[in-house]
């Protein structure tokens, strides 16, 4: 196992897995490809829920099936019934060597029911054993434009502020999601997004959401540029969510992620 981690850690670069290159882990979004603008919970703190609600969710992966690459995500979020929301988030990567953690608050408010804007505040930490860890503050803005009921368009700017951590030896990444949305019928919705890192090339992401029951969504997701496919299973039962999701990568194993979410009304 050791032998892996080495391997792995020696790919990440190429892999394109820099320092917080991993910056969420919620189990419904990375099934639709990773989508990150688009949907309650996922990385666009402008994205709100349809109704009055408090909602606690918890959500994990080994990354790669590899030990010592385990990654935490606690949120709770809180919408009013004036459309208005607050969310704070934990998450934790890594192991005893190596440690990346963050806290991150945001908040978001729908302007006349037809565009919402919301904000993300994230205090990042990173530390290495053997060295001084390093703390730095990330910016993050959203938005989303409620075209119709079956149409919405979702804007994402992460670390607007070009934050870094060390002195700025590690700059994070700073990153742009652009995402539609579109439910042609009731038990079926498209996404697609244009997500860019500046470090790294444009990427597409698409994804697909199937309800065949009422307590049940199938969910397909593919991004390019690196190709990976994901797929997943959400389950619900009165306020409780469980959510699977299995993704391929090009170079390094597979990974699972599992999400359980609790809503109060």
């Amino acid at each position: 196992m050791c032998r892996k981690l080495i391997i792995a850690l020696i790919l990440l670069p190429t892999a394109c897995l820099a320092a917080f290159e991993v910056q969420s882990i919620n189990t419904s979004s990375i099934a639709l490809g990773s989508i990150a603008s688009l949907y309650p919970g996922s990385q666009n703190p402008a994205c709100l829920f349809q109704q009055k609600s408090l909602v606690m969710r918890v959500d994990y992966a080994r990354l790669y099936s590899l030990a010592g690459l385990d990654y935490y995500q606690a949120a709770l979020g809180w919408n009013s019934i004036k459309r208005k929301s607050v969310r704070l988030s934990l998450r934790n990567f890594g192991n005893p060597v190596y440690q990346e953690k963050t806290v991150g608050f945001s908040y978001g408010q729908s302007l006349k029911n037809i565009l919402s804007l919301g904000i993300t505040v994230d205090v990042y930490n990173i530390a290495i054993a053997g060295y001084q860890s390093s703390t730095t503050i990330g910016l993050s803005l959203g938005s989303v434009w409620d075209l119709s009921e079956q149409m919405q368009i979702g804007l994402l700017l992460q670390n607007i502020n070009s934050p870094s951590v060390y002195k700025c030896a590690d700059p994070l990444p700073e990153c742009f999601s652009l995402g539609v949305r579109c439910a042609p019928l009731s038990k079926m919705e498209f996404c697609g997004e244009l997500f860019k890192d500046t470090e790294f090339p444009f990427s597409l992401r698409m994804g697909t959401k199937i309800k065949p029951f009422d307590l049940m969504d199938l969910k397909f997701g593919v991004q390019l540029n690196p190709d990976c496919y994901s797929g997943g299973l959400s389950l619900y039962w009165k306020k409780l969510s469980l959510d699977f999701t299995f993704q391929q990568h090009p170079i390094l194993p597979y990974t699972l992620y599992y999400g359980i979410g609790y809503g109060f009304k």
